[in-house]
């Protein structure tokens, strides 16, 4: 699945610089051919990419959290540009109970690692 029905390649390891509220942090995407998704830097997660047209997808990443036990549900919607993407959602915060801690709006941009 390495193409997509689009003719894009996201597979690979990405570095990826997050804009959030209260500053920006690095981490560190995968995006596997099979369509799972997995956080490796910045903290661990793991979920699901599907492409979503011509040079555009979207993925969906689960962060189990310690303190507060919780999750940090991560949704964003990304455009490619050869080797970098640009990415927006939201990010939700919940309590191992479900409640929602805080939401916020993310913005990724990452480059494909060599």
């Amino acid at each position: 699945m390495t193409e997509t029905l689009w003719g894009m390649d996201i597979t690979g390891r990405w570095r990826a610089r997050v804009g959030r509220p209260g500053g920006d942090a690095v981490s560190e995407l995968d995006f596997a051919d099979d369509g799972t998704a997995t956080l490796l830097g910045g903290g661990t997660g793991s979920g699901t990419w599907t492409a979503t047209g011509p040079g555009t997808f979207s993925y969906r990443i689960t962060e189990e959290m310690a303190e507060p036990p919780g999750t940090v549900e991560i949704a964003q919607d990304a455009v490619l540009s050869g080797d970098a993407f640009v990415s927006t959602g939201i990010t939700t915060v919940r309590r191992a109970d479900g409640s929602t801690i805080r939401t916020a709006h993310v913005r990724i941009t990452a480059i494909r690692r060599t």
